[in-house]
């Protein structure tokens, strides 16, 4: 797997702007003594190694920011600021209503990638916009969070909410799953102070199915399909999912997920 030369160009153009061009040089340059990937010129065009690209990004962080998830979530938005509103890749969504603009999330992710298995796919839910990773050569933050951020930030171009990214499934592994949605978080759970519970006893009585269904619902499961897995009808399904939702107070799937992901007992 190899990285996109536009990805050193988009950290070019960060670095210069907050730090000046000088750091930047330097910088650059140090890194060009360690691995002589970085020797040659490299243009958007350019194949850089994914061996050597971890090594600069790591160091960049290290130097120029924070070494977090929120940090390397931000510097994805910052990213996809520049490259879709300055760069080259803004005329990926010229002229694109919503739908479309969704449907072609993958083809940014590809295009940072080459020679790679890695591949992404992107959907529009009654909550916001499911974006899933799959076959990573290897977990990185760079791979999720850096990457999640510049997804939320393209759909923040479309959305006058503010996108918030609440991962569904997955993280430190090969393969991710993100909800991007635009709901308040202390509005995700509806009266989350009065059912959250100190310890396991306090957890409102969900039945087995109903903590089935509602493991189901939270991986994206459409009624139906909760229905074909656990061998019960579409409309029993859409019945456990009700009255799961009134007894845990919560109005959808997005706050059943976070509900589950609060105690832990999400499945990934």
């Amino acid at each position: 797997m190899n990285v996109c030369g536009l990805s050193i160009l988009t950290r070019k153009n960060l670095v210069v702007r907050q730090f000046g061009s000088d750091a930047w040089t330097q910088f650059f340059r140090e890194m060009a003594r360690g691995h002589a990937s970085f020797r040659s010129l490299i243009t958007a065009e350019s194949s850089v190694p994914l061996a050597a690209f971890l090594s600069f990004h790591d160091e960049l962080m290290r130097r120029f920011f924070k070494e977090d998830d929120a940090s390397y979530m931000q510097l994805g938005r910052e990213a996809s600021r520049w490259a879709v509103r300055e760069g080259p890749l803004g005329e990926l969504l010229d002229g694109h209503d919503f739908a479309a603009v969704v449907a072609s999330l993958p083809r940014f992710h590809a295009a940072y990638f080459k020679e790679a298995a890695t591949w992404s796919e992107a959907s529009v839910t009654g909550d916001g916009v499911e974006f899933k990773v799959h076959e990573l050569p290897a977990w990185h933050p760079y791979f999720e969070h850096f990457i999640v951020g510049y997804i939320a930030e393209i759909l923040e171009l479309y959305c006058a909410n503010p996108v918030q990214a609440l991962r569904l499934g997955g993280g430190g592994g090969r393969q991710y799953h993100y909800l991007l949605h635009g709901a308040p978080e202390d509005a995700l759970v509806p009266g989350a102070d009065s059912v959250r519970p100190k310890g396991a006893a306090e957890v409102p009585p969900l039945s087995n199915r109903e903590f089935e269904v509602l493991s189901l619902v939270a991986l994206g499961r459409t009624n139906e399909e909760i229905g074909t897995v656990l061998g019960i009808s579409k409309k029993t399904a859409q019945h456990h999912v009700a009255h799961a939702y009134r007894k845990l107070g919560v109005s959808g799937r997005v706050g059943a997920t976070v509900w589950l992901m609060e105690r832990g007992l999400l499945k990934n």
